[in-house]
């Protein structure tokens, strides 16, 4: 316990932040994880950049998906080219008209497999871990994901993922 109060000490107040470990476990009926993506949907102002790895959103997490962007909000999703589960993957397309529908920019990573789980906010909080947008990360798994507000590593984040849907990801559009 008193490494790590004087470890703290040693970080300098302008480079300290706040972080807020989540945890999905339908043991324990913890559903934090999950809270905190619904609460990115309601909340968001600007822009939302998902990456996923099986992004099949239940109902409600569709509903306030739609209600963000109605809002205003730039939504963006970069999910799998290549899948290892593909009936996983075969999943994901079905929905894909209806993203598209909605106004929510699609990509597919196309370098290998991908298994990231991040999401970005309004350039200002990042969650990172094991949780996928969909029901069986929501009920039935154990995960755990780390909330970040902090516009810096928020900005960062956004950046490495315009990065990489510039240079390693083809988007789906109606057309294709």
């Amino acid at each position: 316990r008193k490494e790590i109060e004087n470890f703290w000490q040693q970080i300098p107040p302008a480079e300290q932040t706040t972080v807020r470990v989540r945890r999905n476990d339908w043991v324990k009926r913890k559903s934090e994880i999950w809270r905190s993506y619904l609460e990115m949907f309601n909340k968001s102002e600007k822009s939302i950049t998902i990456m996923c790895s099986y992004f099949l959103p239940g109902r409600l997490f569709r509903k306030k998906i739609a209600q963000a962007v109605k809002r205003g909000v730039k939504m963006k999703v970069i999910l799998a080219g290549t899948s290892d589960i593909m009936i996983a993957k075969h999943a994901e397309r079905y929905l894909y008209s209806w993203l598209l529908k909605n106004n929510i920019e699609i990509y597919e990573y196309q370098e290998t497999v991908l298994h990231a789980k991040v999401a970005v906010a309004d350039s200002s909080w990042v969650t990172v871990g094991s949780y996928n947008v969909n029901n069986i990360s929501a009920y039935a798994s154990l995960e755990l994901n780390m909330d970040v507000r902090n516009p810096a590593l928020a900005r960062f984040t956004e950046n490495e993922l315009e990065d990489i849907i510039t240079r390693h990801c083809k988007q789906i559009t109606t057309e294709n």
